[in-house]
């Protein structure tokens, strides 16, 4: 769908089409980039439900830092990402680590206010023989009645015209966690920011 209409656009360069033509033909884009998303999520859902999950030790800190090198939306032209002192080593799967830190500092970037640039801090504390990851934001924040939504798949608790997305990333993120033997959690208030915090195993 997306490359027949973009082969229209560049096809047709010379011969223009008219107002509603064109309208038509961004409508199938934004639909086909929608649909690819999607099928790409339902993807990653069922590798983490069903690809082997071995353990192993993993230099939180490095891991972090090559995720937010990687992500465009991470970039410091985009937003602000402190990671406070040094994240230390856990025990869990990298790649499933990976998926949901991806997926938490994505919508810690994303769900912010039209004109906010995105603030983010993160740092880790002990608990107990544990190590609990935070990963707070300035964002538009999570009402009260829709705390127990947020991990349902294809929820979307914010207009989806303002941001897009499948509604399965911490879903996503959620089953990966679970998968490594570990929790997931989260405090947020309207309007004042979300904290999602991990723990992990340390090692």
């Amino acid at each position: 769908m997306q490359g027949y209409a973009q082969m229209v656009a560049q096809e047709y360069a010379d011969h223009p089409l008219d107002a509603i033509g064109l309208d038509y033909l961004q409508r199938i884009g934004r639909a086909a980039m929608r649909l690819d998303r999607l099928v790409q999520d339902v993807l990653s859902y069922t590798k983490v439900l069903r690809t082997e999950a071995p353990m192993g030790s993993i230099d939180l800190d490095r891991l972090v830092r090559d995720i937010i090198e990687t992500y465009p939306s991470s970039q410091p032209a985009r937003a602000d990402i402190l990671i406070e002192g040094t994240l230390p080593q856990v025990l869990g799967n990298e790649a499933f680590l990976t998926q949901c830190i991806s997926n938490l500092l994505g919508n810690a970037v994303k769900f912010v206010s039209p004109g906010t640039s995105p603030r983010v801090r993160i740092w880790a504390e002990p608990a107990g023989i544990r190590v609990r990851v935070w990963i707070e934001d300035n964002g538009i924040g999570i009402a009260p009645e829709n705390h127990a939504r947020i991990f349902r798949m294809f929820e979307h608790i914010h207009p989806s015209a303002e941001y897009e997305g499948t509604g399965m990333g911490l879903t996503i993120a959620r089953k990966a966690i679970e998968r490594m033997g570990a929790q997931i959690g989260f405090e947020s208030e309207l309007g004042k920011g979300t904290k999602f915090w991990i723990d992990l195993e340390a090692n």
